[in-house]
């Protein structure tokens, strides 16, 4: 049975809402992300109540860290867009392995956005179904801490497995309500069976479910939340950054000549991202296009890193003068090496709402991509060309050929995404949080043993355990 802080009641004392910024300020002492200054306008208060911002605490192991600065770059921004809208502290915890190899970095010169990075303890590739207990136990006694100077309404997490699994039973210890986002990679793990029933277990017991593709609200269906508490809400794209660019220009800034027909992919390098597979394409891509280059921009995630085996490849393909690796680039680089493209291809086996897709439309270059999660929703015919079936080379190769040789309309693609905005994002996201707040109640805080103890009994049992 999990026990823990205050019971409250029905509603609180003050009414938690969507407002304007107030004031600032974060401890000095933990990691700090700089936002934009602009305010966004926030919904009418009730009358009679006493309003004050609602306070949040995001929970994600997928967050820019010492070690890892541009990891889960799609979480912070919009993090960092509802920050105009409510008090926010992030958890985002760092697995201990990970942080051995970390060098600590200085905080950022202004604190607007308080980061905490507690050490993830558990043992690599031994008792995964038990990481979600793992996660939660590790972060328990930080979150403690910080509730004495930051009594938070909501918990909101992102990434149904361990992430979202773990709020649950912080929510159930501190008695909050949990918001959890659905990303990509719920799909591929629920395939092991132990694991779909600790995804499920976590969905069904959060106050909200955010998907971010219709496929996602899909399987959250599949497990058992109903309609009510399920909203799809797509990931935005930053459209100053990301913008048409002239070609040429871009090239010169990266690095690269001017001539010749230029393709980009962008990830981190992992084999579920198919960076491979477009290398293998490559070849056949030569023999219509003499004249193609591939750019892969990425570094290694938090997923396997197969950035070995690609480079191999390349060199037993013979393709060295044909294939460029940029590495791990900050945001704005990534937007010039788009700019410098003539088509962006992404051949992954599974996503959810891949932002990096909205980016390569915001500035006006036509996309190739297989259609998994939500792809084939956002790309319509005049922005670029889906692939059914990842492992379809022909198809893949042929694909990247129309995209270098067919006339495209820079501007009608980008133009497509005008109303994609985070603002826009982070307005939606905010009302499911008052959503799932207003809905909380103590007796929903209060857990009975059957339903914890059945659960870890049932992990117990399992020989995936």
């Amino acid at each position: 049975m999990i026990e823990g802080g205050s019971a409250r009641s029905a509603g609180w004392p003050e009414t938690p809402v969507i407002a304007p910024p107030a004031g600032s300020g974060s401890d000095g002492n933990h990691a700090a992300i700089e936002r934009d200054d602009d305010r966004r306008t926030a919904p009418a208060m009730p009358s009679g109540r006493s309003p004050r911002r609602l306070r949040v605490l995001v929970f994600t192991t997928v967050f820019p860290n010492p070690g890892q600065p541009l990891h889960g770059a799609f979480v912070l921004e919009r993090i960092r867009h509802l920050t105009a809208l409510a008090d926010i502290q992030v958890i985002a915890p760092v697995p201990w392995h990970h942080m051995l190899r970390a060098q600590r970095q200085p905080p950022a010169a202004r604190s607007t956005l308080c980061v905490r990075h507690p050490r993830f303890w558990y043992i690599p590739k031994v008792l995964t179904a038990f990481r979600g207990v793992f996660l939660f136990l590790s972060t328990l006694r930080e979150i403690g801490r910080l509730r004495e100077t930051f009594d938070f309404d909501l918990i909101d997490a992102h990434f149904a497995y361990p992430d979202g699994f773990a709020a649950v039973l912080l929510g159930r210890w501190f008695r909050r309500p949990v918001c959890i986002t659905l990303r990509g990679t719920i799909i591929p793990l629920s395939r092991r069976p132990v694991v779909r029933r600790l995804c499920d277990w976590a969905i069904q017991r959060a106050q909200r479910v955010i998907a971010v593709a219709e496929n996602l609200a899909d399987r959250a269906r599949r497990g058992g939340v109903p309609d009510c508490r399920i909203a799809t809400i797509a990931n935005g794209v930053d459209s100053e950054r990301f913008r048409l660019t002239e070609r040429t220009a871009a090239r010169r800034r990266v690095g690269l000549a001017a001539d010749g027909r230029l393709i980009v992919s962008v990830g981190h390098l992992s084999p579920r991202k198919g960076f491979h597979r477009v290398i293998r394409c490559l070849p056949r891509l030569v023999e219509t296009c003499p004249d193609a280059r591939l750019a892969i921009v990425g570094g290694r995630g938090a997923e396997q890193d197969n950035s070995a085996e690609l480079h191999a490849l390349v060199r037993d393909l013979g393709l060295a003068d044909r294939v460029v690796f940029a590495g791990a680039q900050a945001p704005d680089a990534v937007a010039l090496w788009l700019g410098a493209a003539d088509a962006f291809v992404l051949a992954s086996d599974f996503e959810g709402c891949p932002n990096v897709i909205l980016e390569a439309m915001a500035c006006g270059r036509p996309v190739v991509a297989t259609k998994v999660g939500d792809v084939e929703r956002m790309v319509p015919a005049f922005a670029g060309i889906l692939v059914d079936d990842p492992e379809d080379g022909a198809a893949l190769a042929e694909s990247m050929a129309a995209a270098l040789t067919r006339d495209w309309d820079a501007r009608r693609i980008r133009d497509h995404l005008s109303t994609r905005s985070w603002d826009d994002v982070a307005r939606r996201v905010a009302a499911q949080w008052l959503l799932a707040v207003n809905s909380f109640t103590a007796a929903e805080a209060d857990v009975s043993a059957g339903s914890t103890d059945d659960l870890v009994a049932s992990v117990v049992r399992s020989p995936e355990a």
